[in-house]
């Protein structure tokens, strides 16, 4: 049963909160503020909470509101789930700041504020939770339009709330001689804030400039698209720039443009397609909403962002945004770095066999792999000379793949086999039983792996058998349409046998020069070997919750702080290592330990690790070579990265960054990024007794980096 008394309510707010958990509610509230121009950042929150005291009374409206919000939460016991609600808590404060920007603050106009702020925490936990869980869409801002509407239209009843809306603030104005259409801009740029004059509007412009230039570009294009479509549909352009509801054009060029949808022509294009559908939505919301006299509020900007939203993400469009990172530019960072280092995640899958083999026939081959079949491999051994065989090759015994043991290359389970057909001849296919023998595999991960032309009767699994990456399923044969014993593996989506195949990519493997290739499609002629990870060094980087390892950081010699870095787990399960602000996101995956992301300071010295650790195989007992991308975000650049940035909205292969690494020994290896953005080189020593690394040097054009591990 709900009810604390107000000493309990009080107890409840402040008991087991350190100052850690004090900071973090004011980040989080913070966040809320600037969450409403899609920058969720502490500092630019706190600047537009500064902004919106310029008037006291709506300043005050929104505080209230948004801690009114909080303290419901807190009354329900759930105070944790209004801060997960991470910068969508900016409808209550929305709905403060129109309740403040409406009547003037008075004991009854704080009252209501408290209770519709509690109602629209409730409608935002709601619908984040089915829209969320049902539909994969953003609550938005619907909980604030939906509760500004009941606000309005209940004043009509509330004669004790004084107007305030009716007292111009001259002050707010600027007297400096603008193009209309720029002061239209301004004017509907401050509405968001209820604040709809030139001067907000310029700070608040000034604050997209100096977090995101993309945000700021797409602002000003969706202006000018929406009202230049207004001026011609109604024939005033004066009437177009004068509307301040002309902010739905600002707010839905930049959420999709930028934050809903990674940033790129196509997305922007979107975008201002997304403009102009909101045009006559506008004007038809206005023709309704005037009947009542009230304002449209949001209404386009939601409609529009998740019909767009939705169906982009039925018709699998590639740019959709999966993890916001803060700003567009950031986002766009994360996905071409996560594209460049791990395509087709979630489909990779290991070798079929041990030892050395070569391809055959890769994707799209100029033979069978055609058509809804063309993501497949085909796998041979050949010799020196390059022959698959040896003597004549008139016998199935000539052929060195012949029989030579089959491994699965997932965890799953078997779900149909075939092991009884006959093997050919050399030279000869059989055309009837295109796939031969073979084994279909469920992956645990959603989609299914076929294994075919297995020799006769050698099968080992069977269906409803579970297997794992390296499960001996059978040996290699020459059934079905195969001239020559080879492995032929694909994946596909269906279990029917003859399903149309889907990308996928080798997890890793070694060439015979040592490289190390990941989350590659290998070509044809490629020799491949199967790598497989060293127990000793997996264990060394296995890093666990809650260990702690210390480092000292000393620059050109001279010590210059300790560093106590702490493994954390995320709320997605996912594991990263913190100094208390910077986060660097690793783990490891098949035959490799990988940092994913860097989330934190520009100066963090969890950058140097990130460059040093983005990827280390797992053996390093042979002379091995591997390279990586890295993001632009770990690289220190100054103002050169916010152009690049901006830039790479508009073409995405404008740069890479390649680190390359050789191995030394089996705990010691080097480093090195060599182009026009960046140069420098270092070396890394993994810990020889207990966990994780015990030097890194890296050494620039500027400075030189050491991070040294501490016992206690």
């Amino acid at each position: 049963m709900l009810g604390f008394s107000s000493l309990d309510l009080i107890k409840k707010l402040f008991h087991h909160w350190d100052k850690r958990k004090f900071f973090n509610f004011w980040e989080t509230i913070l966040k809320a503020y600037s969450g409403i121009l899609f920058i969720p950042s502490v500092n630019a929150g706190l600047i537009l909470f500064l902004i919106t005291f310029l008037d006291l009374n709506i300043g005050l409206s929104g505080l209230i509101a948004i801690l009114s919000a909080f303290i419901f939460a807190l009354f329900l016991g759930s105070w944790k789930t209004f801060l997960s609600l991470d910068y969508y808590i900016y409808n209550p404060l929305l709905v403060g700041l129109g309740i403040g920007f409406l009547f003037k603050l008075s004991f009854l106009t704080v009252l209501l504020i408290v209770v519709l702020s509690a109602l629209t925490f409730l409608i935002t936990y709601t619908l984040s939770n089915i829209l969320g869980y049902y539909l994969r869409l953003p609550v938005l801002s619907i909980p604030f339009v939906v509760v500004s509407i009941v606000a309005y239209l209940a004043s009509y009843k509330y004669s004790n709330l004084f107007v305030y809306y009716l007292y111009p603030h001259q002050v707010l104005e600027t007297f400096i001689d603008i193009p209309q259409w720029l002061e239209g801009f301004f004017k509907s740029l401050g509405a968001i804030f209820f604040y709809p004059y030139t001067l907000v509007g310029f700070l608040l412009f000034i604050i997209l400039l100096k977090y995101s230039r993309i945000l700021a570009f797409l602002a000003v294009l969706g202006y000018i698209t929406g009202t230049t479509f207004v001026g011609f549909m109604n024939g005033s352009f004066q009437y177009a720039f004068s509307d301040t509801s002309a902010f739905n054009y600002i707010l839905i060029a930049t959420a999709l443009g930028g934050v809903f949808l990674i940033p790129h022509p196509k997305s922007f294009l979107i975008a201002l397609l997304g403009v102009l559908i909101s045009v006559p939505i506008v004007d038809a919301s206005k023709v309704f909403f005037q009947y009542y006299g009230i304002p449209i509020f949001a209404i386009p900007f939601n409609v529009v962002v998740l019909l767009f939203i939705y169906t982009l993400s039925l018709l699998g469009y590639r740019y959709i945004t999966v993890q916001y990172k803060g700003t567009p530019e950031k986002t766009l960072d994360f996905f071409l770095s996560f594209l460049n280092r791990f395509p087709y995640w979630g489909r990779e899958v290991g070798l079929p066999f041990s030892g050395r083999w070569t391809v055959w026939q890769s994707f799209d081959g100029e033979w069978t792999h055609k058509g809804p079949w063309k993501y497949a491999l085909d796998f041979v051994i050949t010799d020196e000379e390059g022959k698959t065989y040896r003597g004549n090759g008139y016998y199935l015994t000539d052929y060195y793949a012949y029989r030579k043991p089959v491994l699965s290359p997932v965890d799953g389970v078997v779900v149909d086999v075939v092991s009884s057909l006959p093997d050919n001849p050399p030279g000869q296919a059989d055309k009837e039983h295109n796939w031969g023998n073979y084994v279909l595999i469920y992956d645990w991960r959603g989609f299914y792996v076929l294994l075919c032309h297995f020799a006769q009767n050698s099968i080992k699994v069977k269906p409803g058998d579970k297997v794992s990456r390296g499960t001996l399923l059978g040996l290699c044969g020459n059934s079905g349409y195969s001239p020559q014993p080879h492995i032929h593996m694909h994946v596909q989506l269906l279990p029917k046998l003859g399903a149309p195949t889907v990308p996928f990519v080798i997890s890793s493997y070694l060439t015979p020069e040592g490289e190390v290739k990941d989350y590659t499609v290998p070509k044809k002629g490629e020799i491949l070997e199967a790598f497989y990870p060293d127990r000793i060094l997996k264990d060394k980087l296995n890093l666990l919750l809650d260990e702690v390892y210390k480092f000292e950081i000393y620059k050109d010699g001279k010590k210059i702080k300790e560093l106590n870095l702490k493994v954390e787990m995320a709320p997605d399960a996912t594991f990263y290592l913190t100094d208390g602000i910077s986060k660097l996101y690793f783990g490891i995956r098949f035959e490799c330990f990988y940092c994913f992301n860097f989330e934190g300071e520009e100066k963090s010295p969890l950058k140097v690790f990130f460059i040093a650790l983005s990827k280390v195989p797992l053996n390093l007992n042979h002379q091995l070579k591997w390279k990586d991308s890295l993001p632009l975000e770990v690289v220190n650049l100054g103002w050169l990265k916010s152009l690049l940035r901006f830039l790479t909205a508009f073409y995405h292969n404008l740069y890479k960054i390649v680190v390359r690494f050789q191995n030394r020994d089996k705990l010691t290896y080097t480093f090195e990024v060599k182009n026009t953005l960046a140069n420098f080189n270092g070396e890394v020593k993994i810990a020889e007794k207990g966990k994780f690394v015990e030097l890194i040097k890296l050494k620039g054009d500027k400075e030189e980096i050491e991070i040294r591990r501490v016992y206690d």
